[in-house]
């Protein structure tokens, strides 16, 4: 696991430039008053490690909120000094640039960009370099369509304690903020690969998991959409490539028959008795299709009339719903009938029960079927429409199966043809010693037989692609299914693992919200990791500045008490908001030494930047000032002020 320190901040420009001292490992402070450069400082800070600074972008010329002097300098950068895991680094980020180079302590130049890019997800970006020093696995984070991968500036917002953030936040504002970005699966994802010991497994396995899922159902669509292609161009199922394929030798093997058998024809001589058997044989054929012919025929007939019969009982039908929803909508509108109307008058009459209004006796059910409510109609009106349907849907198959019929019909009627016009050449043949009508039809069975080839070998080109859909999609679900396992496998464990640190970070958190803030009884993180105070109870806003600090501190600590990716580096600026008093916010502060009850008698370091006010912080703090900016001493300074206090 890495760990991350920052040992010099260098600002320079045309106009203005700054260097910061060597900054030493433990807590590090910035002391100053409003408006002369503490924010700047750690949004420099920031920059260089590939965050976003809004005042800074010199690309957005309506940005309401510009830093002027940085804003409007020129030929400006931000240089960082950085140790991981004790190999000195240096960073250098042009103001308004994408490009962060990296210089190690080989001498070697890295050029790398901040932004990735979208068309091309696995380009090398500053995030995958320094994630891979720090031993944190890029993955992908899929969510619906989208997936992209996590960006250290996205691990950041839980290591960066802002001052813009709203207090009643814990994390940071995300760089692109969006209902994605801060979506509670992300904000998850954060969490637990900075403290989880299998999460970064996991994720890494879910995103590959999801990846492939998609490439499956893609594919899966694909060889679906193949499918319904197939079905629309072909008459029948496709067989496999195997059976097509002995179906293409059937064929050109009873080719070379036909060659065979027409060779032998044009040398041998015209036997007439062998023609007058043929066109027995031919006229037998013909019988047996004339009788076919008249059989689909009857068919047709048949069909046609119950087609015609069927299309007047759905008219018949629709007449009928039509004249029901006439008389539903003016029994509804007027009311005009009810069991207790007198037919003659029109009035009511409090009609005894099972006695007519005349007083004779009736069935009581029989005598009110002639009167119906409007929801009896809808019932009624809901069977006449379903018989509509049910005749409808009949009247359908009658047309496919007409369809079928003059098809066949035309099938049938050209072998008549076919076989009437080889009569007649075999009749003309008897007369002749050559055998042209059986040579021609032989010419005409070869034809035949090689566009059928024609149309196997196509077959068997749609049926390979099929095959290979098969294949592919096969091996993806096969790919998918071992993810799967793999994904359950790493959450089994991270889930228990995340369960301890869960159960640790909220003792360590209870005992630092109870030291910074006396009225504190209840802390602890829930299933999404937010901290739960005094159960929810309302509590004034100034106690959202401990319930944040204590927060990112207590992240750090189990980054001391465990081998997890938290890089053992917190930036904390200015945590002095919402009214909060200035002895509660130094009593605050004077915790953040909490750390070094952590560090294993010296043998793990770690490194806090603090900005905050003047003298706002514990007496005992005092050395650890490394800047203070007040009165006429500003962070940034004018090139010629530097020149000169350099004479």
């Amino acid at each position: 696991m890495g760990r991350l320190a920052i040992r010099r901040v260098v600002y320079s420009g045309k106009k203005y430039s700054f260097e910061s001292p060597y900054l030493e490992d433990g807590i590090v402070i910035l002391e100053g008053t409003n408006g002369h450069g503490k924010s700047t400082f750690m949004n420099l800070l920031y920059y260089g490690l590939g965050g976003r600074v809004l005042s800074f972008n010199k690309n957005d010329k309506d940005a309401n909120e510009k830093h002027q002097e940085i804003y409007n300098d020129e030929d400006n950068y931000v240089e960082l000094e950085i140790d991981i895991d004790d190999k000195r680094y240096e960073l250098t980020r042009h103001i308004g640039d994408n490009l962060i180079f990296v210089v190690g302590e080989d001498e070697k130049v890295i050029e790398t960009c901040v932004l990735r890019n979208q068309t091309n997800q696995d380009t090398s970006v500053f995030s995958d370099w320094i994630l891979s020093k720090l031993n944190i696995e890029v993955f992908d984070i899929v969510q619906g369509i989208r997936n992209f991968k996590l960006n250290f500036s996205d691990l950041m917002r839980l290591i960066y304690h802002d001052q813009s953030t709203e207090v009643d936040k814990i994390y940071k504002e995300a760089d692109n903020s969006n209902f994605i970005s801060d979506s509670l699966e992300i904000r998850k994802a954060i969490f637990e690969v900075l403290l989880g010991e299998t999460y970064n497994d996991y994720y890494a396995a879910l995103g590959n998991y999801k990846l492939k899922l998609k490439e499956f159902e893609k594919k899966q669509a694909v060889m679906d959409s193949y499918d319904e292609f197939l079905c629309e161009i072909l008459d029948e199922d496709l067989a496999n490539v195997i059976h097509i394929k002995a179906m293409i030798n059937e064929n050109k093997d009873m080719v070379q028959k036909v060659i065979i058998e027409r060779n032998v024809a044009i040398n041998e001589k015209n036997n007439s008795n062998e023609i007058l058997k043929l066109v027995d044989e031919q006229r037998k054929a013909l019988i047996q299709y004339q009788n076919e012919r008249d059989t689909l025929v009857h068919a047709k007939i048949a069909t046609t009339q119950s087609i015609d019969k069927i299309l007047f009982l759905i008219d018949e039908a629709k007449k009928e719903l039509q004249e029901i929803e006439k008389i539903r909508f003016v029994n509804k509108k007027l009311r005009l009938f009810t069991p207790n109307t007198c037919p003659y008058c029109l009035r009511e009459v409090e009609r005894e029960k099972s006695k007519c209004i005349c007083g004779n006796d009736i069935d009581e059910d029989q005598y009110e079927k002639f009167f119906y409510t409007d929801h009896e109609y809808l019932d009624i009106l809901k069977v006449k429409k379903k018989a509509v349907l049910s005749l409808s849907n009949l009247l359908e198959k009658k047309n496919a199966r007409m369809t079928n019929i003059v098809s066949d019909i035309l099938e049938v009627d050209n072998k008549l043809q076919i076989i009437k016009n080889y009569i007649s050449e075999l009749t003309h043949d008897i007369a002749s010693d050559y055998n042209s009508a059986h040579i021609r039809q032989l010419d005409s069975r070869e034809r035949a037989l090689s566009a059928k080839i024609i149309e196997l070998q196509r077959a068997e080109e749609l049926a390979q692609k099929r095959e290979n859909l098969v294949i592919e999609v096969t091996k993806l679900r096969n790919q998918v299914e071992g993810l799967k396992i793999k994904v359950d496998s790493y959450l089994s464990a991270a889930k228990e693992d995340m369960l301890n640190k869960k159960n640790s970070f909220s003792d360590i958190y209870l005992e630092l919200m109870k030291l910074a803030d006396e009225h504190c009884y209840s802390a602890y993180i829930g299933d999404d990791y937010m901290p739960n105070i005094n159960f929810r109870e309302y509590r004034e806003r100034s106690a959202s500045v401990p319930k944040r600090l204590m927060y990112f501190l207590t992240m750090l600590i189990e980054s001391l008490k465990n081998e997890v990716n938290f890089p053992r580096f917190l930036m904390i600026d200015t945590p002095n908001k919402e009214g909060i008093d200035k002895e509660n916010l130094i009593k605050n502060i004077a915790l953040l030494s909490k750390a070094d009850e952590f560090t294993k008698n010296g043998n793990l370091s770690y490194q806090i930047i603090l900005t905050t006010g003047i003298d706002t912080y514990p007496e005992e703090y005092k050395n650890y000032v490394f800047l203070t900016l007040e009165n006429d001493k500003y962070l940034l300074k004018e090139r010629a002020e530097c020149e000169n206090a350099h004479k």
